[in-house]
Formats: C-alpha cells, sequence, structure tokens
C-alpha cells in the first residue's frame, strides 16, 4: 500500500476516535454528549428507545444519525488500528466508505444534523479523507499518463507542422468544393433543422400561450397545485428534458453523418480551424433557418409578443450549445482527423437469465402497484421500478429466447434476424429498454392524458353561477341579494370536514408529527342532501345506505384530473378526517383522537357544486344523516349553510357577495385558495387555459418521444452502417437473391420496431385500465374515451409503421451503395 494512503487512514481513524471521545457535538435536554458518551449512555440507560426520545426532540432522527456515525468511526478506527499492526485488507475499506455514503444521505435528509452542526466534523474529515484517498490511490497512474500526453502532444505538434499547419490560402476551387458539399449533403441538414424547428416550435408556443392564458387566469401562484404557473413549471420542465435528449441524439446521429465523408478533408488536406468553422457554420445555418421557419408558421396565432420569442430564442440557443456540448469528444477527435478506435464485438452470453427475468417481473409488480395507490397515483416516479423491470424482462427473457433458439433445429434459418442480439446484447437490449421506455410514455402516458383533456366539457363542471358557504347569520341578507337579482338561491345544511394534509407535497418529519399545512378542507353533508344535490344536477338517485361510522366521498373533479386521494398523510392507511375547520397548532401526539381515521364505505367522482380546486379540496363527504345531525348538534358553531345560486347577472351579484371574502378573511388564513364565494365564469376560464396549455404540452411531448425514438434508431443505423455493409456484402458473395436479401432485412429491423410496440402496448393496456378504475370511469365514459383513443393510437400506429418503412428504404440504400 502506498505510504502516503497508509499514513492518511491512519491519522484520520484515530483523529476521529478521539473526536468521538471529546467533542460534545449533541445538543440533549439540558446536557450535551460526545458522540460514544451519548451512544453508550442510550446502551447503559436499560431502555434504549426511551432514552433517545426522552432526550431529543427528533428522537428516531437522533438515535438513527448517531448510530451512522459510531458506525463510520468505529470502521475507521479498525482500519487504523489494522493498518498501524502492518496488516491490509479489502472488505474494511469498502464497508467504510459504505458507511460514509450512508451518513452523507443522513446528513442530507436528517432534520437532526441541522441542529447539531458540530457533528458534521466525523462526516467532513471522513469524506476528506475518502477524497485524499482517491487522489494518492491514482497519482502514479496519472503521472504516467500526463507523460505519455506530453509525448503524444509533441507528436502531434510535428504532425501539425508537417501536414496540417501548411502555410499559404486555399484556392478558390477549394471554397467551392465547400460550399458545394454543403449543397450536396443537405439531406443530411435537413435532419438538423426539422429537429431544432420543432423544438423552438414548442417552446414558443409554449411561452406565448403560457402569457396569453395568464392574462385571464386568476391563480398565478406556484404554490397553488391548481395554478397555471405550476402546470407551466412541471410540464414545461418535462418538455425541457425531453428535448435535451432528442437533440442530443440528432446531433450525435448528424455528427456521425459527417464523420463518414470526413476522409476527402483530410486528402484536400484542410487546416482543423477551417473544419471547425465549417462545423459550426452548419449549425448557425441549421438553427437559423429553425428558428425562422418557426417564428413564420406561429406569427399568425402569435403576435407581437416579443417576449415570448425572445425567451425562446435564448432557450433554444442554450439547448443547441448544451446538448452539442455532450459530443465535445467526438467533435475534438473529428478535428484531430482521428477515427474512433473501432471496440472488437464479443459474443456475450447473458449470465442467469432466469434471475433477472424473475427480477423483471418483481419491479413490474412493484410499477403496477405504486401506479395504482391512490396517494401516488398516476405518478412520473414509477418509471424508476419500470426501467429495471424492463431490463429484467429484456435482459432475461430474451436471454432464455437466443439460448432456446440455439438448441432449435431450424436455428441457422432464424438467427441471422437475431444477430444483433448474438454479437451486441448489451448495446441491442439497452436500445429496446430505451424504445420500450418511449413507447410507454407515449400509449400509457401521454396519449390517454390528451384524451380525456378532449372529453372535458369546462361549462358542465360548474352546474351553478355562483356558490357559497355561509355562516347562518349571512343567510338572510345573502336571500336579499338573490331577491334583488331575481335569482335562484338553494341552501344545503353542511359542515366543514378538514384533512390532516392537503398537498401531495412529502412531509419529512421523525417520529413526531408535525402539524401540517396545507391541510384539505371539503364539505360535509348528510345523505338526504347527497340525494338533493343529485337531483339538483340532474343526476338519479343513488341509494348509499350508510350507516354508523360509514362515509361516502365524492371526488369533484374532471375526467382529464389525475386521481387523488381525500388525504395526503404519508402515515396512515386510511385517510384522516375531522369535522371542523383546519387547526394551525394541535397536539400531534393524539392525532387519531383529533383527526381520527375514517371508514370509506364507497367513492365516486361527480359534479355536485363545482370543480373549484381541481380535486384537491372542495369535494363533497357524505355522512349518514344520524352521524351529520350529531355533529351539527355537537359543534354548532361548524355549521354553515351552502349557497348554490343560479342568476343571469352573475357579475353583478357576484360584486355584492364580496363582503364574504372580506367578512371571512380569517378563515383564508389557512389557504388562500379556498374562498367563501366562487363564480362560474372566471373558473370556466381558469379550466379552460389549463386545459388547453397541458394539451399543447401533451402533444408536443407525445410528437417529441416519437420522434427520439426514430433518431435513437437512426443513430444506432448510422452507427453501424459498416456492419450493415458487410453482412450484406458476405450474403451478395454467397449468391443469396436482392429479394431475400431485403427480407432479412426486414426481419431484422421490424425486430427494433414491432418488439417494442407490442411490448409497451400491453404495458400502457395495464396502465390505462388502472387510470380508468382511479379515476371512477363511468360506462359512457369508457366506450367514448376507447373511441378516441382508438382512433389517436391508430394515427400513431400509422406514423410508426411509415417510420420503419422509410427506415428500412433508407438502410437497403444504404448498404447496396
Amino acid at each position: 500500500m502506498n505510504k502516503q494512503i497508509r499514513t492518511t487512514s491512519i491519522v484520520t481513524g484515530y483523529s476521529l476516535f478521539v473526536l468521538a471521545i471529546i467533542l460534545p457535538g449533541f445538543k440533549g435536554t439540558g446536557l450535551t454528549y460526545s458522540l460514544f458518551g451519548v451512544w453508550f449512555r442510550s446502551i447503559a440507560s436499560g431502555d434504549f428507545w426511551h432514552f433517545w426520545q426522552q432526550q431529543f426532540l427528533s428522537g428516531f432522527q437522533a438515535m438513527l444519525g448517531a448510530g451512522l456515525l459510531v458506525l463510520l468511526v468505529g470502521l475507521s478506527f479498525a482500519e487504523a488500528a489494522r493498518l498501524t499492526a502492518g496488516k491490509v485488507g479489502r472488505w474494511l475499506p469498502r464497508l467504510k466508505t459504505a458507511a460514509l455514503f450512508f451518513a452523507a444521505i443522513g446528513v442530507a435528509f436528517l432534520e437532526f444534523f441541522q441542529m447539531n452542526f458540530l457533528l458534521l466534523v466525523f462526516p467532513g474529515l471522513a469524506f476528506i479523507e475518502f477524497m485524499l484517498l482517491r487522489y494518492f490511490d491514482g497519482k502514479a497512474e496519472r503521472d504516467r499518463e500526463y507523460e505519455q500526453n506530453k509525448r503524444e502532444e509533441e507528436e502531434t505538434k510535428r504532425d501539425k507542422q508537417e501536414r496540417l499547419a501548411f502555410k499559404g490560402s486555399y484556392p478558390k476551387l477549394f471554397q467551392t468544393i465547400i460550399r458545394k458539399n454543403l449543397l450536396y449533403y443537405r439531406k443530411d441538414l435537413v435532419i438538423l433543422v426539422a429537429a431544432n424547428w420543432l423544438s423552438y416550435l414548442s417552446i414558443a408556443l409554449l411561452l406565448a400561450f403560457y402569457r396569453s392564458f395568464a392574462g385571464s387566469h386568476s391563480q398565478e401562484s406556484i404554490f397553488d397545485k391548481s395554478g397555471l404557473l405550476r402546470i407551466f413549471i412541471e410540464s414545461g420542465g418535462i418538455l425541457f428534458l425531453l428535448l435535451v435528449i432528442f437533440l442530443t441524439y440528432i446531433n450525435g446521429t448528424y455528427l456521425s453523418f459527417k464523420n463518414t465523408h470526413s476522409e476527402l478533408w483530410i486528402l484536400l488536406g484542410i487546416r482543423r480551424k477551417t473544419f471547425l468553422w465549417m462545423l459550426l457554420r452548419e449549425y448557425i445555418l441549421a438553427g437559423g433557418l429553425a428558428i425562422g421557419l418557426g417564428t413564420i408558421m406561429i406569427l399568425p396565432f402569435v403576435r407581437g409578443d416579443v417576449t415570448a420569442y425572445l425567451w425562446a430564442l435564448l432557450i433554444q440557443i442554450f439547448l443547441a450549445v448544451l446538448t452539442l456540448a455532450f459530443h465535445q469528444e467526438r467533435i475534438l477527435r473529428m478535428l484531430q482527423f482521428k477515427q474512433k478506435v473501432p471496440v472488437k464485438v464479443k459474443r456475450k452470453r447473458v449470465k442467469w437469465a432466469p434471475v433477472w427475468l424473475l427480477l423483471g417481473v418483481v419491479f413490474l409488480t412493484i410499477t403496477f402497484w405504486w401506479f395504482g395507490r391512490r396517494k401516488s397515483s398516476e405518478t412520473y416516479f414509477v418509471f424508476a421500478p419500470l426501467i429495471v423491470g424492463l431490463l429484467g424482462i429484456v435482459y432475461g427473457g430474451m436471454g432464455l429466447f437466443i439460448e432456446r433458439l440455439k438448441r432449435r433445429s431450424d436455428y441457422f434459418q432464424r438467427f441471422l434476424t437475431f444477430t444483433d442480439f448474438f454479437y451486441q446484447f448489451g448495446k441491442s437490449a439497452n436500445l429496446m429498454v430505451m424504445l420500450i421506455l418511449l413507447q410507454v410514455f407515449s400509449l400509457g402516458i401521454l396519449i390517454p392524458r390528451i384524451v380525456t383533456y378532449q372529453m372535458t366539457d369546462a361549462a358542465a363542471l360548474f352546474p351553478y353561477e355562483i356558490v357559497a358557504k355561509l355562516h347562518p347569520e349571512d343567510v338572510h341578507q345573502v336571500q336579499e341579494i338573490g331577491e334583488k337579482y331575481q335569482a335562484e338561491v338553494h341552501m344545503f345544511p353542511v359542515v366543514p370536514i378538514t384533512s390532516v394534509d392537503g398537498d401531495p407535497d412529502p412531509e419529512m418529519y421523525g417520529t413526531q408529527r408535525p402539524v401540517m399545512f396545507i391541510q384539505g378542507q371539503h364539505v360535509g353533508v348528510s345523505e338526504t342532501t347527497y340525494q338533493l344535490l343529485r337531483q339538483e344536477v340532474g343526476l338519479e338517485k343513488r341509494p348509499l345506505h350508510l350507516t354508523g361510522d360509514q362515509w361516502h366521498v365524492v371526488y369533484q373533479q374532471a375526467v382529464s384530473v389525475q386521481a387523488q386521494p381525500i388525504d395526503w398523510d404519508p402515515g396512515s392507511s386510511l385517510p384522516r378526517l375531522r369535522i371542523g375547520q383546519p387547526l394551525e397548532e394541535y397536539n400531534t401526539m393524539d392525532v387519531d383522537n383529533i383527526f381520527p381515521m375514517r371508514n370509506i364505505h364507497s367513492q365516486e367522482r361527480a359534479i355536485l357544486t363545482g370543480m373549484f380546486q381541481r380535486g384537491l379540496q372542495e369535494n363533497v363527504i357524505v355522512l349518514p344523516n344520524e352521524a351529520f345531525q350529531e355533529a351539527a348538534d355537537r359543534q354548532p358553531e361548524d355549521l354553515r349553510q351552502l349557497a348554490l345560486i343560479q342568476v343571469v347577472d352573475a357579475k353583478g351579484m357576484l360584486k355584492e357577495l364580496n363582503f364574504l371574502s372580506e367578512k371571512y378573511a380569517e378563515e383564508q388564513r389557512w389557504d388562500a385558495s379556498v374562498l367563501p364565494v366562487y363564480g362560474k365564469e372566471q373558473r370556466q376560464e381558469n379550466v379552460v387555459t389549463e386545459n388547453s396549455l397541458e394539451l399543447l404540452v401533451l402533444v408536443f411531448l407525445t410528437a417529441i418521444s416519437l420522434l427520439l425514438c426514430f433518431s435513437l434508431l437512426l443513430t444506432k443505423y448510422v452507427s453501424e452502417k459498416s456492419v450493415w455493409q458487410s453482412r450484406q456484402d458476405l450474403l451478395c458473395l454467397l449468391g443469396i437473391r436482392e429479394s431475400e436479401r431485403r427480407k432479412l432485412l426486414n426481419s431484422q429491423l421490424r425486430l427494433f420496431f414491432c418488439l417494442p410496440g407490442v411490448l409497451a402496448g400491453l404495458i400502457s393496456f395495464g396502465f390505462i385500465l388502472t387510470m380508468l378504475s382511479l379515476r371512477f370511469f363511468e360506462a359512457p365514459e369508457v366506450v367514448g374515451f376507447v373511441g378516441r383513443l382508438f382512433l389517436v393510437d391508430s394515427f400513431y400506429a400509422l406514423v410508426w409503421y411509415g417510420g420503419y418503412r422509410w427506415c428500412g428504404n433508407q438502410m437497403m440504400k444504404w448498404v447496396t451503395k
């Protein structure tokens, strides 16, 4: 072992051990402890768990953090002692590194470390040691590489002087060749222009429509879960990420095209800076054409919004530079006129294929369980286990299939179709997983959401012109205002019902539950009132037969809104709901009595009063008649009247009802978006703008996902062009007819077009069935959804098939040249 490495480990191990004894870093209730002191005191107390809860506010976090640090210090000291004794091991340094990793996670996520800054000394010293060891470990190798690079640089300079740095200027003929070359390979440039055009178009339209919609939208807070700004940031972020991946692959494909005919410029003796300028000029030309064409196309729809165009231009330039920077190694290699060193293709056999397949099935099951869980339904995070599941299924399934194919009698008739999996298994399997992921993203997530947004009728979501929640003393005044405007006013008794957690953002806490904000605010009604509300909006009666503690939940949201629970509390199996207003403070240790878990007997999706919070809040919760009356008698101060108003002059009446907002301003401190009075016109306009913006982003995401699939396939075929040509030459020498060679080529292409589509279709089918169940689709809605989905999927499949045919024809042209 290197002497510097040995000395560093010994000094760090002993230093951490001494600090663990003398450093008073743990601040308890009135006492401070050292690391070893608090750990041994907790063991000696006789009640280990009670000690941590009594001495520290965040008992579990303190215990976990101390345990991680004790493990880190103990392993460091053990390694230092072994090195002092002249012994060297392999597992102890690895365990110490693992302990440092988990300690770093604890520092990042445990609030306990924020209140005990001195404890950061332990992971800090261990991290410094880790970095020093990495530095010392590779120092000798870096020195050798430096000397070798220095020699290569000197050789390159001599080569430049002899071959690349000739004196004089280019002749006019050479200038003509450069211009002609650009025109001759214009088809390659068209791909680059089209990709940048689509990117700029999607960014410009998203910005322009957002700025246009924001003028008529009433909610602009990023913290408002139904606000337009929140939708813009979330959807725009996904679009930006997909554009980065898309343009990165397109740039890689274009550079592959450039690299195939770079030998010409070497023979002509072109300078490096000239070749770099040619490359940059082509990118600038492609970007300029894309931005110009995009601006002309959207000018009829977006006029006068110069700010949107400027932001779109800046973002597009940033994307172009960023995605081009990902290929800096390839560009530098091209400027040095060096071809990429070919990697020898090895025939790789998949080991443990059944284990891979089992792992894939397990993670795919986790994916569907997570996607179908109401508190995390339809989340994009399901793609994390889905990736692992697809890797397992593709690696395991294709591995078993290849092994079985080898034992078949027609092996030599079929192996050419699967030759990519024989000799490039890892690359081909990874490509297959990427294609399936993109197809699932389109077929299982994006297209179903597009269809549901098309099905949404904003006017049907607000059956009343005005909806208000009144205190009993204000009922008479509202009725007088209604008589003044000749309004039809219906009053129903309700009680406020609050959930312990009203938003999907996760709360981080240890053993002590915090008071959560925002708490969900909903409307509680009796079963009799529920039947009257259904009758008022033209729905048939639905007997619930609620008894005892059984409740019924009505989610007031459109079919386009993702499924969500009535309570987002992550630590409860059943929703925690209390009858009454939100609480700013309460004894969180007594949460079972203050916010008891309720027995939800049944659930549905319906619009009884209006979709005012996209299903997050203002839902209707139905109680048995006896339970509702008992709650009203026990808490008369919480009894409210729900006013449902139909009126011609809604604007005028709404102005006079503004006194409710001023009078109930104190109640809005819990959540400013929950209002005492709602107007249909503004809320309907909000839904229209939000849905339009979401629909625009979903369409662009679908188009970019599809084009990204084509770019992945195109990159594969371009990078393997020589391999495909060698295969076709071999088949030609064997006397295989052109029709048979084309048939074989199509079968090889079909593997990467059909198999991802089939697997993605099956997974997407499961996602769609789960979505229909979670969103409580009724039979007529299912029929309408399936019909629209069939049309959109048919168009998608037609485009996919067209891409397959184009790739087949293009490949045949390449391999026959």
